[in-house]
């Protein structure tokens, strides 16, 4: 999917998201503080959350312990992901991240 295609899948809440202004967080590598001081970001649209709702595996950066085996292969992993990454990484795009 290319990120032209992406962007015009967004929804207007993901396109109008954006991060506080001193958050530290990387939203495309996984790293650094939410400034809130939240465990994750409380104001990530549904559409760019690539967080398993399950086992917490992260589909961005391909890191933590899937529940359902090595190679995620649950129905998030296989439906939504996806979507969802893609959705991410043309947000990302789009503000310069």
């Amino acid at each position: 999917m290319d990120t032209r295609t992406a962007v015009s899948m967004l929804s207007d809440e993901a396109l109008a998201f954006n991060a506080c202004e001193q958050c530290l967080y990387d939203f495309r590598t996984d790293e650094g503080a939410f400034t809130c001081h939240y465990y994750e970001c409380p104001y990530l649209p549904e559409d760019l959350d690539v967080w398993c709702p399950t086992c917490r595996y992260n589909f961005m950066v391909d890191d933590g312990n899937p529940a359902c085996g090595d190679t995620p292969r649950c129905n998030f992993a296989r439906r939504t992901a996806p979507a969802r990454v893609a959705a991410l990484d043309a947000w990302l795009t789009l503000h310069g991240s």
